[in-house]
């Protein structure tokens, strides 16, 4: 059973994109990565629920292991850039793991984030202004 709602993930999303920009402009690059990874992800967990696609045995919506597959269907029902943009956050998390984060993987990934996927369930307004001075 997941712990957060579909608006949680939403929110948490947003957040960490807020995080991980505000890291990055401090230039603490590993520690940006990682919440640029986990809002990729928090998103992802998000258009899982949308969908009925979340992991119903875990507290967690969408496991790491799954991601990539949940991605795919997420793909296929028109969420475009949802596939790539989930391997480059995997690699990131990689990255982030062994204290070689990028900072133009991070800005990457940021960048192509596409959170007006979510914006009927959060506000998005100020993370995309965020992003564009990125």
């Amino acid at each position: 059973m997941t712990i957060r709602t579909k608006k949680e993930y939403a929110d948490l999303s947003v957040i960490d994109a807020k995080v991980s920009i505000e890291r990055l402009n401090k230039n603490i690059i590993n520690l940006s990565a990682f919440r640029a990874y986990k809002s990729q992800r928090r998103l992802l967990q998000c258009l899982a629920m949308e969908y009925n696609y979340q992991d119903k045995k875990s507290k967690c919506a969408v496991p790491k292991s799954k991601m990539l597959n949940v991605s795919k269907l997420l793909e296929y029902k028109g969420y475009k850039g949802i596939y790539e943009n989930t391997e480059k956050s995997l690699k990131i998390f990689d990255e982030y793991k062994n204290h070689n984060a990028k900072k133009c993987d991070i800005i990457y990934l940021l960048k192509n984030i596409n959170f007006k996927w979510i914006s009927n369930i959060t506000n998005i307004d100020n993370i995309i202004q965020k992003i564009n001075n990125l």
